[in-house]
């Protein structure tokens, strides 16, 4: 069988042939040990391979180029004579991948999906002490499925193989991929899970993590966009609301309410555990279509708006002037509020309206 000319002169197949040493993988980009200025023995590769653009340089020697270049380099040969000595052997691609984003599954599979995961990780004690300093309490963090997200990769790829074999499909599931083993793994950052839930359903999960994301934020989604196999998570909101309230009366009574709109997922449940009332969460980035549909949807004629701090450095003052405005248009009365890192944070709302009553 003629074999794909592509597939013959793919950087990939050029590294497995020169056994060029891996040092780290990510979507299209790799790193290797470069054969011309390092030894071959360091953990940290200096060569950078774009595996798309089939282009290598090195951010040290600074050679650069493409595939075939390279062979040639390394086999003292023209680069008409690496191309020809490339077509004459099978090609070796064993199992990097290319990059491929799945679409995400339904609403339904992915609760299923998620509640199962969530039950194979285990909350550590750490995490349950700064839940607890949250004013959390141990009922409400196993209703909410809080859980401490495992790191190990062993672990990781245990995990993802025991729901394999329990017949779950993880394609299309936002946060998990395929490694360059082929080996369902997820992407897993040192924090806590926070369910996104609506209508009943964990639509993504949140991640609170340990540490600050690059300075930017400390919630993040669990995502695996760019990665092979992998899902994008979206800007799924949460609504929390008390057992007793109905679904369908919610959204489609002619009552009007009032709601609290927290701008992080983490926000909105301490709102949620120190008021009872309707909380929606959304993502920190401000989203005036989501707010706006979810204040339609629950008839609202009063939002408590809390914004958090990342949320105040990333966003523009006049895209909450154009929230407001859009909610007061329709009628809406709006209550600003900057969050604070306050545990306690909307008890003064029971507070004013006792004093209302």
């Amino acid at each position: 069988m003629q074999n794909n000319v592509y597939e013959n002169v793919s950087i990939i197949n050029v590294i497995n042939k020169l056994n060029l040493k891996k040092t780290y993988i990510k979507g299209d980009t790799m790193y290797v040990v470069c054969p011309f200025c390092q030894k071959g023995e360091e953990r940290k590769g200096n060569m950078k391979i774009n595996t798309t653009r089939n282009v290598y340089r090195c951010d040290v020697c600074e050679l650069s180029g493409s595939s075939i270049e390279l062979y040639a380099k390394k086999k003292y040969v023209t680069t008409k004579e690496a191309f020809s000595m490339l077509l004459k052997e099978n090609p070796v691609l064993d199992n990097i991948p290319y990059n491929y984003n799945n679409p995400v599954k339904d609403e339904t599979y992915r609760d299923i999906v998620y509640r199962r995961f969530l039950e194979l990780q285990v909350l550590n004690k750490e995490h349950h002490t700064k839940l607890k300093n949250m004013n959390f309490t141990d009922e409400y963090i196993n209703k909410y499925l809080f859980k401490s997200i495992e790191i190990d990769n062993s672990k990781k790829k245990k995990i993802c193989l025991k729901l394999q074999e329990e017949g779950f499909k993880l394609d299309g599931i936002s946060g998990f991929y395929q490694d360059t083993d082929f080996k369902w793994t997820y992407k897993a950052h040192s924090g806590i899970f926070i369910p996104v839930i609506l209508d009943n359903k964990i639509q993504g999960l949140r991640i609170m993590l340990d540490e600050e994301y690059n300075k930017d934020t400390e919630n993040i989604w669990f995502s695996s966009n760019n990665e092979y196999n992998g899902t994008k998570a979206y800007n799924w909101p949460m609504v929390l609301k008390n057992e007793n309230d109905s679904w369908f009366d919610m959204y489609n009574s002619k009552k009007k309410t009032n709601i609290i709109i927290g701008t992080e997922m983490i926000l909105a449940h301490k709102l949620f555990n120190n008021t009872g009332k309707i909380v929606i969460g959304v993502p920190n980035n401000i989203d005036k279509e989501i707010i706006s549909n979810i204040v339609n949807r629950l008839n609202a004629s009063h939002v408590t708006l809390y914004v958090d701090k990342y949320t105040i450095l990333h966003t523009s003052t006049l895209m909450y002037v154009n929230i407001i405005d859009t909610l007061e248009e329709q009628n809406v009365k709006v209550d600003f509020r900057i969050a604070i890192n306050d545990n306690n944070i909307g008890e003064e709302i029971e507070r004013e309206t006792r004093k209302i009553a």
